[in-house]
């Protein structure tokens, strides 16, 4: 049954619905992205005091960070050869600034020591891999690495460094560098467990001459071109003699288009175009890092970063909120005038899923019937209409991108059924007793779910209400930032909201694979074993099936585009966005526009409004 209408909606469920926090409804916490193409998680902000002045009419000053002196670049002479990014724009100029709402400021920019999306967009500008994936063909693309080879068995991969690769001060990229960064990984003294998943399987690279590294797999893989392709170059003639993980806001030597240039504590990072970065040399990197300086603003409140976007303190915000997308920025003075973008991107960005994690390592949830029972009580239907606006759809896959609309066609979508919910856990022994508790030899059904400070609750507040009408005893406990990293870290939780990003190359190892159940700050939040999914890495589909039919997770819901702000002073892309893309396709293909500017500048003196651009993008079409 549904409790949809109002007329079954009881009063502590009405006063939760009615409550004027933003909500959390597309992601709520950030734990690993492995590389570009392997995991990604999106962020809330979430502990960062952020002082503001805001304003809800124009701004006088549409873009200060534009002041900022412009960066000299050195002369280059670009490759003859090679194929062009089809996702850059020939009309991109350098220069300017851009600023954008991040999330929250993370404990360190050193993304392999601290997994979060944050640090893993500064981490990726700074430093730089042997290759990447091609912005709209699942091909390899020539980074560091010019050409490479691979073994006629497919466990051997030779990668030759382009011998223009230097690092920002003036020494050349070695072979050894990129070995360092095996050695700094696999170090166990290091807390980079996560990246030791996939390089575990490789010996240590080999180095052949300054410009030529080998590296073998100890076993077949379909992930391991990959994986060889994904190792980073690490400064050795810089970092050999210190403590790496001590290396967290100091970055005096890098190899990617951006070098560090200021870090205001718990406030914003910013990042300076480097003139005389050796990548332009590449065909493949013409026109794209336009920008002199990304400015990468944190805040905790994400109303108050909406104000703040209106004041120009942001130039982009990407809107992770139905409630401020529905009901919020329609209203936007700057947004009604077009002097502030309002577009829903649709772009083939894989989708992937959020839900309520479950720590089968715990005798309570090794029982099946009991994850059914709680995958029943969600009422999504409900908080869908209520909470998002409809602007979400309801997951019935762990790996949504597989199918078309994002739904697979073989599982039916849980409903929300207190009365199934109530037949299984009967079936798995739990009776209600006298003091309305269900109950098993003796011990109540007690569950507590994890959660942050900053956080709004109104999801879980509901959750909350159906698990007590069935017999349940829940609650939630609120716990700092770093806590709540450190306890999911050492699994010492019932219950977490977790959301996770997917993967052009999607690999569930990570995350389900039963050699990462009991090992300390992984993936794999439900400590999830099962010898089929073990077996199954290449069959997705399969495994998806078989993860819907053993349920670790009450899978929630996942937005089908990019909402996104930004002030109408900057060139794109066609589509906004690239192929693949998210709102950090900004950085790499965006540019400041100065005939957009001034045009905004001459509105916005005039009080007028600028021609209005699609409300919806997508791609291609």
């Amino acid at each position: 049954m549904s409790r949809a209408s109002s007329t079954t909606i009881t009063p502590a469920v009405r006063k939760v619905l009615d409550s004027t926090l933003c909500s959390p409804d597309e992601y709520t916490h950030d734990r690993q992205r492995q590389i570009s193409w392997i995991v990604l998680m999106k962020k809330l902000p979430l502990l960062l005091p952020f002082l503001l002045l805001v304003a809800c009419g124009k701004s006088d000053a549409p873009s200060a960070s534009q002041s900022a002196p412009k960066i000299q670049d050195s002369a280059v002479q670009v490759e003859a050869t090679g194929e062009v990014d089809p996702s850059a724009a020939a009309g991109a100029v350098p220069g300017g600034s851009f600023a954008s709402w991040q999330g929250d400021y993370p404990k360190s920019l050193n993304a392999w020591l601290d997994t979060n999306s944050f640090s893993q967009v500064v981490s990726s500008l700074m430093f730089e891999n042997l290759l990447d994936l091609h912005s709209t063909d699942d091909r390899p693309v020539g980074i560091l690495a010019e050409s490479w080879e691979i073994s006629p068995d497919k466990k051997t991969y030779t990668f030759h460094l382009n011998p223009a690769a230097k690092w920002s001060d003036g020494q050349p990229v070695t072979a050894e560098d990129v070995q360092f960064y095996y050695d700094v990984i696999m170090n166990p003294k290091n807390l980079t467990s996560s990246y030791r998943v996939d390089l575990s399987r490789f010996s240590r690279p080999e180095v052949l001459d300054d410009h030529t590294i080998r590296i073998t797999a100890n076993e077949a893989h379909w992930k391991n071109f990959w994986v060889a392709g994904g190792l980073t170059a690490f400064p050795k003639h810089v970092w050999a003699n210190l403590d790496f993980n001590t290396i967290n806001f100091d970055f005096p030597v890098v190899d990617g288009p951006y070098a560090l240039d200021d870090v205001k504590t718990n406030r914003s990072i910013r990042l300076k175009r480097r003139g005389d970065w050796w990548g332009r040399v590449k065909k493949y990197n013409e026109h794209k890092f336009n920008f002199d300086y990304l400015v990468f603003k944190s805040m905790e409140d994400r109303t108050k970063a909406l104000e703040f976007l209106k004041t120009g303190g942001f130039d982009q915000y990407a809107i992770y909120t139905a409630k401020l997308w529905v009901l919020d920025t329609p209203n936007i003075p700057q947004v009604q005038k077009n002097w502030v973008a309002r577009q829903n991107i649709y772009n083939d960005e894989p989708r992937s899923f959020q839900g309520l994690a479950m720590n089968m390592r715990r005798p309570i949830f090794q029982d099946l019937r009991v994850r059914q029972a709680l995958a029943c009580l969600l009422d999504r239907e409900l908080m869908n209409e209520k909470l998002m606006f409809q602007q979400y759809f309801l997951l019935n896959s762990y790996f949504p991108a597989l199918y078309p609309n994002d739904v697979n066609p073989d599982i039916p979508t849980t409903k929300y059924d207190p009365d199934k919910a109530r037949a299984l856990l009967k079936e798995a022994g739990w009776e209600v007793g006298s003091d309305g508790v269900l109950a098993k030899d003796g011990q109540p059904l007690s569950i507590t779910i994890l959660h942050y400070e900053s956080s709004d609750l109104r999801h879980l507040n509901i959750y909350m209400e159906d698990l007590k009408a069935v017999g349940i005893k829940a609650q939630v406990e609120i716990v700092s930032q770093s806590t709540f990293t450190k306890r999911v870290d050492n699994h010492e939780f019932d219950m977490i909201w977790a959301a996770w990003g997917d993967s052009r190359l999607r690999d569930p190892e990570a995350m389900w694979s039963s050699k990462t159940a009991d090992d300390i700050a992984t993936q794999n939040y439900c400590g999830f074993k099962d010898a089929e999914v073990d077996k199954r890495n290449e069959i997705l589909k399969k495994i998806d099936a078989r993860l819907m039919a053993l349920c670790p997770y009450v899978l929630m819901w996942q937005a089908p585009s990019t909402r996104l702000l930004y002030w109408n002073r900057f060139g794109t892309p066609p589509y906004v966005l690239s192929k693949f893309g998210d709102e950090s396709d900004a950085y790499a293909y965006w540019w400041y526009d100065p005939a957009k500017a001034a045009a905004l500048d001459d509105a916005m003196k005039r009080d007028a409004s600028l021609p209005a651009l699609p409300a919806e993008v997508h791609y291609g079409q």
